[in-house]
């Protein structure tokens, strides 16, 4: 076993891609070997070397950001994690480079703002169009309503906005009308889930 320092917050979700395993926790992400560990030399450089320890040793990604409780909100498409950070109001890209707030490109005070008042928060990756669309719900309709106007959508007295951050224009790009509960690309169609529709 491996212990994660407890004052991060709890493990709300785990993903395996290749040889690394990665934790987010409600404060913090971190990375640890699978079936590997770090050992080091004299002068203090790190070797990999197979070890029957299935967890290796953790590292911590830089800089502050957590998923909160919002595991949910995880999407992933090949090297590039996205989720959201409802405690820092940061929607964010975690890619070989680290971790980018992805919410600063334009949307930053909008993020702050909503995410705060929200119960839950949906991601799903479009593979088609290079987009990661979220969807941020409250049942607080007492609350001032999301999007500051923008956008406000109700369907059974729940306040929901849904927004897609395009990779390639490396902004926030639309809101839409639909909820994203669940999302998948197949066969270059993007197909997105509300209860079972």
């Amino acid at each position: 076993t491996r212990a994660v320092d407890v004052a991060q917050g709890g493990i709300q979700k785990l993903h395996a891609e290749d040889t690394n395993l990665i934790i987010f926790q409600e404060n913090k992400v971190n990375r640890a070997l699978i079936d590997k560990d770090a050992i080091f030399t004299a002068e203090g450089q790190a070797l990999t070397a197979t070890a029957k320890v299935v967890i290796g040793q953790i590292t911590p990604y830089t800089g502050n950001y957590g998923i909160s409780e919002n595991p949910e909100s995880f999407a992933v498409y090949g090297s590039r994690k996205y989720f959201a950070d409802k405690r820092r109001g940061a929607v964010l890209r975690l890619s070989r480079d680290g971790i980018t707030p992805i919410s600063d490109a334009g949307m930053k005070d909008w993020f702050k703002d909503n995410l705060k008042v929200c119960d839950t928060i949906y991601g799903a990756y479009d593979e088609q169009k290079g987009k990661y669309c979220i969807t941020l719900e409250t049942s607080d309709t007492s609350n001032r309503p999301l999007s500051n106007g923008i956008v406000i959508n109700k369907v059974d007295r729940v306040d929901f906005a849904t927004l897609c951050y395009d990779e390639r224009s490396k902004g926030w790009t639309s809101f839409y009308t639909y909820k994203v509960r669940h999302g998948l690309s197949v066969n270059n169609e993007f197909y997105s889930f509300n209860s079972n529709n």
